[in-house]
């Protein structure tokens, strides 16, 4: 077993082995549970169900005059390189994932630069009771960003 381990060691593989099996989705737990908020143009909602086999699970929709207008499902996943991927499908379409940059405690970012809009995710935790969601990226040649400033709100 040691010449394994020094053969891993001397490859420089097992600081990374170490690391993927460190990174953990549950320390974002605080992301599971149902989000909302209102706006002039509706109302945005999104649930993440509890880390569980590694992963989340996210739903989000927007309602215009009691109709689902926009729809996407979503997915945080240990990648292999011992940080998250976030996989979205918006209306249910094409994957696209992103690869997180940076995360801490309390917040996470993810990018994916090949993407046009948008190319970057973020979810901060905004105490007590809020999650502060932010995508950016390019529409029409231009920089863009959209807040969803989300308030916890009871699950149907």
């Amino acid at each position: 077993m040691h010449r394994i381990a020094i053969g891993l060691l001397a490859a420089g593989l097992l600081p990374s082995i170490a690391l993927a099996q460190g990174a953990r989705v549950d320390q974002f737990r605080w992301l599971a549970g149902c989000w909302a908020f209102d706006t002039p143009d509706g109302r945005y909602e999104e649930s993440w169900t509890s880390p569980a086999g590694n992963s989340m699970l996210g739903v989000s929709r927007r309602i215009v005059d009691g109709f689902t207008r926009e729809f996407e499902y979503m997915r945080i996943v240990t990648s292999g390189g011992g940080g998250f991927d976030f996989i979205a499908l918006p209306q249910g379409e094409n994957a696209t994932r992103f690869n997180s940059v940076s995360f801490t405690d309390g917040s996470v970012v993810f990018e994916n630069p090949d993407n046009d809009f948008p190319n970057r995710v973020t979810y901060t935790l905004a105490p007590p009771d809020g999650v502060d969601a932010r995508i950016e990226g390019r529409s029409n040649g231009q920089p863009m960003g959209i807040n969803f400033p989300l308030k916890r709100t009871s699950c149907p």
